[in-house]
């Protein structure tokens, strides 16, 4: 066993991994450059680190990028980051915070320009973080992040599948999502029980924009929250949600053609802001 390796580096430190916490460290070095060269830095970018951990890839962001912003919500791992591996590193700070908290939107306009943001995601944030991103859209360049194998199939899911909801269209909506590599759990310390999967994404306009984002957050909410159920027994049947009569949202969708009887799992994103979009317009919402 070597002595830089995880599990080495724990015990020296007198430490355990934390399941609460999601902690599974990286073995291979070669696994933490692939995930750092997919970001695609330039000397001037500054990037956020979700999970710093024992500096695996922090030691090459350092490397790589004007300023390293690494987010590491325990404790003790901070302290070793702060005070012993990096302590001589000016270029890199880490603090000791969630990162669901962290204000993306102040580190951007700091530093003068969008964020790239890496790191290997506990699944109890994964969600959370994702939407999150999505709130501060703006200060997000490119992202790199390493997930459990059934968040990513969700992010990349098709209509009609069983993966396909909520994160699926909002997910690509706003960003264009590449599948990079899949990592066995043989590449970690402690090995989790699934794969996990590296994707990036990266905000892209919409080749069809929604007129209020709101909106399209609330169809897309409204028509998933009884997945089973049909269009006309979850977006018509609540209607008044939107501000509208049951009848005058079901004039309007089937004036678009769509079929009452299918499920919001059938739809694919064009039409979910297409649906919004007539919704936003019958409310009277001015366009973006």
């Amino acid at each position: 066993m070597s002595s830089n390796s995880p599990k080495s580096l724990l015990l020296r430190l007198g430490l355990k991994p934390k399941k609460a916490l999601g902690q599974h460290f990286l073995l291979h070095p070669h696994q933490a450059q692939r995930i750092v060269a997919a970001l695609e830095l330039a000397e001037v970018d500054t990037v956020v680190e979700i999970g710093a951990g024992l500096g695996a890839l922090t030691t090459i962001l350092a490397v790589s990028a004007h300023r390293i912003i690494a987010l590491e919500r325990d404790p003790a791992l901070a302290a070793f980051l702060e005070e012993d591996l990096f302590a001589e590193t000016p270029n890199v700070g880490i603090l000791c915070q969630d990162v669901l908290e962290f204000d993306f939107m102040k580190a951007s306009r700091d530093a003068g320009r969008s964020l790239a943001v890496v790191g290997n995601l506990p699944y109890q944030i994964t969600s959370p973080l994702l939407f999150r991103l999505i709130e501060v859209l703006p200060a997000i360049a490119r992202a790199v992040l390493m997930m459990q194998q059934e968040v990513g199939a969700r992010l990349l899911a098709k209509p009609a599948t069983k993966d396909y909801g909520i994160l699926s269209v909002l997910g690509q909506y706003y960003f264009q999502i590449t599948r990079l590599f899949s990592l066995s759990p043989g590449n970690f310390f402690p090995p989790p029980q699934v794969d996990s999967v590296v994707l990036r994404l990266k905000p892209v306009p919409p080749a069809l924009p929604a007129r209020d984002a709101s909106v399209l957050h609330q169809v897309v909410k409204t028509a998933f929250g009884h997945r089973r159920k049909t269009l006309n027994n979850t977006l018509v049947a609540h209607a008044a949600a939107f501000g509208l009569a049951p009848e005058t949202l079901r004039d309007l969708l089937t004036g678009m053609h769509l079929d009452l009887t299918r499920r919001g799992e059938t739809l694919s994103v064009a039409e979910f802001v297409s649906v919004s979009n007539k919704i936003a317009a019958l409310r009277g919402q001015p366009a973006a």
